[in-house]
């Protein structure tokens, strides 16, 4: 089942720094809507009418915790962050977000395009947080799967992503890259945003950050909203 964007935002359990971000923000996130927080960084476009779907996958979950750093998992990171794009999309009402997982729960890779598709989606991001065995290596990168074309779709979602995740963040910009992906398996426009590396030291404290963490995700939600825009 997707969660709407409507729906109650659980609390994921991440260790150390990452839980009081979360907690933070579960608890916050009805003010935040309440008190016109979140700003419209890409102005609502003239027509009120058109209404896109648009499936957000928080990486790994449950049993897959993704990378593991201090103690930090980064299925709850990706968690944390789809939460955070499903709230700032509520500002835009021709914008409708469903998520894979709403809870520390996994669902099959193929299974989350299979679902985007079931829905009527008309593209699939999904949120990740990266890691590498050289802890120089810091920013965001975005990629598609190995096959992709420059003139496909996906390739254009990946890069109104990336340039809007980095213009919100000021990361350094390691651009769209390709490699065998689960995205393979789905005819939806569909990319993999690696919001950060949380084995880079300036890193992985600003990605437990409530502050930062809300900077990504309105760089998401202008991303994707400059796609559809273009080519919805």
């Amino acid at each position: 089942m997707f969660v709407r964007r409507r729906s109650p935002y659980p609390r994921a359990t991440m260790p150390k720094l990452g839980v009081l971000a979360i907690a933070l923000f579960a608890a916050a996130v009805g003010l935040l809507l309440l008190a016109g927080v979140s700003q419209q960084h890409v102005t609502p476009g003239p027509d009120t009418q058109r209404r896109w779907t648009v499936v957000v996958d928080a990486g790994h979950g449950g049993h897959d915790p993704g990378a593991v750093v201090d103690g930090v998992q980064e299925k709850d990171i990706a968690l944390s962050l789809a939460l955070r794009v499903a709230a700032y999309a509520d500002a835009y009402p021709e914008l409708e977000v469903l998520l894979t997982r709403a809870s520390d729960r996994y669902v099959e890779l193929v299974d989350r395009v299979r679902l985007a598709e079931a829905v009527g989606a008309d593209l699939y991001l999904s949120v990740h947080a990266n890691a590498n065995a050289a802890p120089s290596i810091c920013g965001v990168e975005t990629w598609v799967h190995s096959a992709v074309a420059r003139s496909n779709p996906s390739w254009a979602l990946a890069e109104a992503v990336q340039a809007a995740v980095v213009r919100a963040t000021g990361a350094p910009d390691r651009g769209v890259l390709q490699q065998q992906l689960y995205l393979r398996h789905t005819y939806l426009p569909a990319a993999l945003v690696e919001v950060g590396y949380m084995t880079c030291p300036a890193e992985l404290p600003r990605l437990l950050d409530t502050a930062y963490q809300e900077r990504i995700a309105r760089g998401i939600v202008d991303g994707l909203l400059a796609y559809l825009r273009t080519h919805g």
